[in-house]
């Protein structure tokens, strides 16, 4: 990054009204959910570095004529900055990112790409990001992108799409905030415009969240709304963004997180959630709400929130000390939650996520009978929950793989040289949630334990108090316990192979 922290424009007008433009050398990521916004940032940004004169790149899997028409579309003729060569644009072949993490040394592929590029770029737009950050989990790949565009002398662009309608970072990819300069978060409001937050990495004096609102044209871009006024998302009549009510549901560091919520805003703190909606309903300047639980009493937290949600204008945040699961996480943005941080809590990331919530505004609670809204359930609604016999374990199996909404669980295949099955399933089926669609069956050989939603990554503390609880069945303290987790659908030739093992046995 050059040292002098100079700043250019980034081509979108309200933008650079706003926040002064971007830090040249600097490392942005254009999140949002899939549309062609995020690459029309791209090219804004682009555009008017050529027109200034500045050597560019665009590195992207589009072909190149095709590219170039999309940006004329749009409003950003750059043929002739690409036949005099003031333009480079880097086309990568379709299956380009299926190699990248195939490849048995992945930083290579960046060192690839560094090689064909100019080296006296000024500003560089890598769309889409995904062929480097491949949903967001870090990876080796992914570790190796971010030190390259954060090493350039040139700014660098990275577009980032997120599933579905939510545009923020899931938290496989919480590792990006603190990788880039700053986040550029695009999102469709109901009313056809866009709502983009300017998100710092790291806050400071001179450098804070702001929220613009921006209109989609062809032939114009990003542009400011006709008609528009021009206010800050936060401005709520009645509404005090510094007052937060905070309701204290959590063991681990709840006098430091009360402390700081006391210090960092004007906050309000409650135990239990009768005082925190009766709070609500007496106080309707409150900003924020964050609700703080360890993760065995989240669904005490998800009924605080549904609860709260329609008495206030407030932005709501859940924050857990436990890692989660999907499952929990829908059902928390399901109850009008308009954040959920989990795995602990970092107070700076804490605090920016509040007040990032706050001057988005609050969101309604999700309900399958608001017009046009339908809430999948969690599992199929045949589905059971619990212990069952191996032939309707193997059945809910095959049931939840084909179906989109449920597809996504972990299988723990579990042994004890020294508990007999019997004891063992049922210690195993006392800590599954069978609300969630959890369920339990075996046989002889080893017992199998469906966990719907669940990802590996956020298993550990789970795999921990298991592995205890098992140990003290057993008067030596020692169960022997042999736990293999498998992920669907990333390892679903292991899962049938598995269950094909199990034979007909029942449970």
């Amino acid at each position: 990054m050059t040292p002098e922290h100079h700043t250019i424009l980034s081509g979108i007008a309200p933008v650079d009204e706003r926040v002064g433009g971007l830090e040249a050398g600097g490392s942005y990521l254009i999140v949002g959910a899939p549309g062609p916004e995020k690459l029309v940032a791209a090219l804004q940004f682009l555009h008017t570095g050529v027109q200034n004169g500045e050597r560019c790149a665009l590195v992207t899997n589009a072909d190149v004529e095709g590219i170039l028409d999309v940006a004329s579309a749009w409003g950003f003729d750059m043929r002739d900055a690409w036949d005099d060569g003031t333009l480079q644009i880097v086309g990568l072949k379709d299956d380009f990112e299926l190699r990248a993490m195939r490849s048995i040394a992945p930083e290579e592929v960046v060192e690839e790409l560094a090689a064909v590029l100019s080296p006296d770029l000024s500003r560089i737009a890598v769309d889409p990001g995904m062929m480097f950050l491949a949903g967001g989990t870090k990876t080796l790949l992914g570790s190796s992108y971010m030190s390259w565009a954060r090493a350039q002398n040139a700014t660098v662009v990275t577009t980032f799409s997120v599933d579905g309608g939510a545009a923020w970072l899931p938290s496989s990819a919480d590792w990006l905030i603190h990788a880039t300069t700053a986040r550029l978060v695009l999102e469709k409001r109901t009313d056809g415009l866009y709502r983009l937050t300017v998100s710092p990495s790291v806050p400071m004096p001179g450098k804070r969240e702001e929220t613009i609102s921006l209109d989609l044209r062809p032939g114009g871009g990003l542009v400011r709304p006709e008609n528009f006024p021009a206010r800050r998302g936060g401005d709520r009549g009645g509404v005090d963004e510094n007052r937060l009510l905070l309701l204290s549901l959590g063991e681990h560091d709840s006098a430091d997180l009360e402390a700081w919520a006391t210090q960092s805003f004007e906050a309000d703190v409650v135990t239990e959630p009768f005082e925190a909606v009766t709070r609500v309903q007496s106080d309707a300047k409150y900003g924020g709400v964050l609700i703080h639980t360890p993760g065995r009493r989240s669904p005490e937290a998800i009924k605080a929130c549904r609860a709260i949600r329609p008495l206030t204008r407030a932005a709501i945040v859940l924050a857990s000390d436990d890692a989660v699961r999907a499952t929990d996480r829908i059902q928390v943005l399901e109850a009008g939650a308009d954040d959920f941080l989990s795995g602990g809590v970092d107070f700076r990331e804490l605090g920016l996520r509040i007040r990032q919530a706050i001057a988005r505004g609050a969101n309604p609670a999700m309900s399958g009978q608001r017009k046009g809204t339908v809430v999948p359930p969690l599992v199929p609604e045949d589905s059971k929950g619990g212990r069952v016999p191996m032939d309707t374990f193997r059945a809910e199996v095959r049931k939840r793989a084909r179906e989109v909404d449920s597809a996504f669980f972990c299988i723990l295949v579990v042994e004890s040289s020294t508990l007999p099955p019997e004891d063992l399933r049922r210690a195993l089926s006392k800590p599954i949630r069978t609300e969630h669609g959890d369920i339990v069956s075996g046989t002889d050989g080893h017992s199998l334990v469906l966990l719907q939603g669940a990802r590996v990554s956020q298993l550990g503390p789970f795999l921990g108090r298991l592995r205890t609880r098992l140990d003290e069945q057993v008067e030596s303290g020692d169960a022997g316990v042999e736990i293999e987790v498998l992920s669907h659908p990333v390892d679903s030739d292991r899962i049938a192979e598995i269950l094909e093992s199990s034979g007909e046995q029942a449970d």
